[in-house]
């Protein structure tokens, strides 16, 4: 029998969690480069009004080869949030970085920050994370690589790079 110490119970649910996901691009070769960014603002307005209403904030970055985002949030409205993305089929290949405990947020006033950029000519942070057209399997990268990463380049809420 122990003695001392007392386990402190917590409830895990209600904790602030961090979920960081990458995922191939699939709406690229699915739809004209003129209707993309239509594409890209519409899912973006439709997770900013979903985020703010479930206290949800995070950044995406989206590329010519694919996604990756950061959830921030109670963990089972994190957990509901992702399974609603990842059943979408505008990307494939989805990968699940970090799902943990955080003790505070790193994108705080942003449903949804958000980088992109169309060009396959511009350089692709994302494209070491997934396979290749030769079938090569993605760089082994840790959700605080891609945390790193999009605290990097979304300086702004809604921002595309010019190609």
């Amino acid at each position: 029998m122990r003695t001392g110490r007392r386990m402190k119970k917590t409830n895990m649910a209600g904790a602030l969690y961090r979920l960081i996901y990458c995922s191939r691009n699939v709406i690229l070769q699915a739809m004209p480069d003129a209707v993309l960014e239509d594409e890209i603002r519409a899912i973006l307005a439709n997770a900013r009004q979903r985020n703010k209403a479930d206290n949800i904030t995070g950044a995406l970055l989206f590329t010519a080869s694919g996604f990756a985002q950061v959830l921030e949030g109670l963990r089972d409205v994190v957990e509901r949030t992702f399974e609603r993305i990842n059943a979408d089929p505008r990307h494939a290949d989805v990968t699940v970085l970090s799902f943990t405990p955080t003790e505070h947020r790193s994108f705080p006033d942003w449903p949804v920050g958000f980088s992109g950029q169309t060009s396959p000519d511009m350089p692709d942070p994302l494209a070491h994370l997934l396979a290749d057209a030769t079938g090569a399997g993605p760089r082994a990268t840790t959700g605080s690589d891609v945390l790193r990463l999009l605290e990097r380049v979304v300086q702004r809420e809604d921002e595309w790079v010019a190609a």
